[in-house]
């Protein structure tokens, strides 16, 4: 039999259909265009194309590995965040779309010339892509993970920002001496009680650190809360990321601890309060 690409599309949808994927259609066209070379597109416009055996050997094992539930990012080594493409690996969390938010206000909150710090910076998908849309700004970065520092300074390197982002290994504020204008943090928030609920791609394969944050998924944003305003400036704010049911209980944090000031709440595209605005007051 000549396999197509038409053909080994089809067959590959329904094997991936049967083995749980959640996308199988688009899970199979992108790993095919990757084997290929090419984009999704050209694949439409080039259907009746016969694959080579080497290309269909190369598809059986990206196929398998999907067909074992490892996501797609990983696979390839890449994903798209903020319309900038970034390496990835499981040293590191899969950016989200909903983290964009951070980025969108970190670039309208900060000041001219001023610093930003992100806390636990992962693939530095954020920092950079702040670095990126603001070039008067400069980077600090922290992550309790080498390897995922590693994936951090490569990113910066290829984005063409290391020399505006300074990252170094450590665990939230421990260390630190300096103040910044803006903090940004995306921090573990998924309760360990709620890991079965979790998609089986992240529960299995994903940085259980980037996850997971104590019996109720609130351990890390408790110390960022405790710690923010030692390391804002007058006036300085705190753009933070957490769960989709986690605003009353962060409110009652800042209001407990109360040197912080709570000053706004970003939804989501799903309509829920994802990101808070914290402010440490001036005086």
């Amino acid at each position: 039999m000549v396999w197509t690409i038409r053909s080994v599309l089809t067959w590959a949808r329904g094997y991936l259909q049967a083995k749980g994927s959640e996308s199988p259609r688009l899970d199979a066209e992108v790993l095919l265009a990757h084997v290929l070379g090419r984009n999704r597109l050209d694949l439409y416009l080039d259907m009746d194309r016969p694959l080579m055996e080497s290309e269909l050997a190369s598809y059986r094992v990206l196929l398998k590995r999907r067909s074992e539930r490892e996501p797609v990012a990983y696979i390839l080594g890449h994903k798209e965040f903020y319309s900038h493409d970034f390496v990835v690996n499981r040293e590191v969390l899969i950016p989200r779309p909903e983290s964009e938010i951070l980025v969108e206000k970190a670039v309208e909150l900060a000041p001219e010339q001023g610093e930003v710090f992100e806390l636990g910076v992962g693939s530095g998908a954020v920092i950079i892509s702040i670095l990126l849309e603001r070039l008067d700004l400069t980077g600090y970065g922290n992550d309790i993970s080498f390897g995922a520092l590693t994936v951090a300074r490569e990113n910066a390197r290829r984005l063409g920002v290391e020399d505006r982002l300074s990252l170094h290994q450590g665990d939230l504020f421990r260390g630190m001496t300096k103040r910044f204008h803006l903090i940004v943090a995306n921090p573990p928030y998924i309760a360990r009680s709620c890991e079965h609920e979790l998609q089986e791609d992240v529960r299995r394969y994903e940085p259980a650190c980037a996850l997971f944050a104590g019996n109720d998924g609130l351990d890390i944003i408790r110390e960022i809360i405790g710690q923010a305003s030692d390391h804002l400036e007058p006036g300085g704010r705190l753009i933070m990321e957490v769960g989709h049911d986690q605003r009353g209980a962060v409110e009652r944090m800042v209001k407990e601890d109360g040197k912080l000031t709570l000053r706004l709440w970003i939804r989501d595209l799903a309509g829920a309060d994802r990101t808070a605005i914290v402010e440490r007051p001036h005086g």
